[in-house]
């Protein structure tokens, strides 16, 4: 993989007919889509339609059966452990439950994949996992361990430690779909401010008005395959598709419910 620069029409990520099976059951039958620098695309659709999975074939976490990634016009080999280690750096990858380590603090739990992936020295690594800490509001709580932090200061300090690897592409899987509802704003806040300076992210998301406030383009998946996307207000209110009207009328409706019992 090559870290040169690229023509301005290649795309920064190329997803190419991904498909992915657990046993019987065929999860990805055929997944593409491409991402422009800049690009936030967020990724809609009920329960077991394959998002996450999608997420996680991008970072090689789950290895698919056929299909293709590229990075800047490269097409990644997994087999190659240097090229994937590089890759992972510059795709950075928020999960829904943290991923933290439990016996480092915050500052360590961001400081740790500078030292060791990047070999970064010790003095100069503290130095941008402080600064990133406070990018994301936590400057004050560095010194304290998960188990001391709320639910959402976990997942900003997991924001905090993709970001220290200055990625150039952030994959979101359900970033605040463990929290307590109180707590989802902050990391909207942080998420909304990525994007404001220019990150290009892929979002997972059930949270439809977030999607649709933040995102360029939403695609609807259910069932293994991208249905239907294009801009926000398109998939969200007129969308061409049955099962993408019918996915969207349903939460657009059970939000508009919640905010009037609220």
């Amino acid at each position: 993989m090559k870290d040169s620069a690229m023509p301005a029409n290649v795309p920064v990520l190329r997803i190419e007919n991904i498909k992915k099976r657990f046993g019987d059951k065929e999860i990805l039958k055929g997944v593409s889509f491409e991402l422009n620098r800049g690009d936030i695309k967020a990724i809609i659709g009920p329960s077991g339609g394959g998002k996450s999975t999608l997420l996680h074939c991008i970072n090689f976490l789950t290895l698919f059966d056929e299909g293709h990634v590229y990075l800047n016009g490269i097409e990644i080999d997994h087999a190659n452990k240097r090229e994937l280690y590089a890759y992972r750096q510059k795709v950075g990858m928020i999960f829904q439950d943290f991923n933290l380590f439990d016996h480092l603090s915050a500052l360590q739990n961001v400081q740790i994949g500078l030292v060791r992936v990047k070999k970064i020295p010790k003095a100069e690594a503290r130095e941008r996992a402080v600064a990133e800490l406070e990018r994301v509001g936590l400057k004050e709580h560095m010194n304290k361990y998960p188990a001391e932090l709320s639910g959402g200061q976990k997942q900003r300090v997991s924001i905090a430690r993709a970001l220290a690897m200055d990625p150039e592409v952030m994959l979101l899987d359900e970033p605040t779909s463990a929290l307590d509802p109180e707590l989802v704003g902050e990391v909207h806040s942080v998420i909304q401010k990525l994007a404001a300076g220019g990150m290009t992210m892929i979002l997972v998301t059930h949270e439809i008005g977030f999607a649709g406030s933040l995102a360029k383009e939403i695609m609807f998946m259910d069932e293994g395959v991208i249905v239907e996307k294009g801009p926000p207000r398109k998939i969200l209110y007129e969308a061409s598709q049955a099962r993408t009207r019918e996915f969207c009328d349903k939460i657009i409706h059970f939000h508009h419910r919640e905010d009037d019992q609220e």
